[in-house]
């Protein structure tokens, strides 16, 4: 069974996120950069405890049952990365991401 994880880098622990349903991040992958913002505003208000966001990108990829989204989000005070990951073993996704040589499991958000 998969669950989400949220990884902020560099770090090197990955943090169980109990509030999201892993079926649920994938339908809202799915659904494309729309359904994307809906993370992202989860993402800003409960993981970095900002009330808004300046800009942000996502870079979401999906591979079988596995999915992430690599968000790089501009708050007050700079940029962060955070992503979110719908796995059993996120480092193995985390792996398949960065060494995917294949387009069509990416897709890509701009917000602003």
């Amino acid at each position: 069974m998969s669950l989400v994880w949220i990884y902020v880098p560099p770090g090197t622990e990955y943090k169980r996120e109990q509030e999201l349903d892993p079926n649920q991040v994938l339908m809202i992958i799915n659904n494309g950069c729309e359904s994307i913002k809906s993370l992202l505003d989860y993402i800003v208000n409960n993981v970095l405890h900002q009330t808004r966001y300046v800009r942000a990108s996502a870079r979401a990829y999906k591979g079988g049952d596995d999915a992430l989204v690599h968000f790089v989000i501009n708050v007050d005070g700079g940029n962060r990365e955070i992503m979110v990951i719908v796995s059993r073993n996120p480092a193995d996704t985390l792996f398949n991401y960065y060494t995917s040589s294949s387009t069509e499991n990416i897709i890509e958000c701009d917000f602003g």
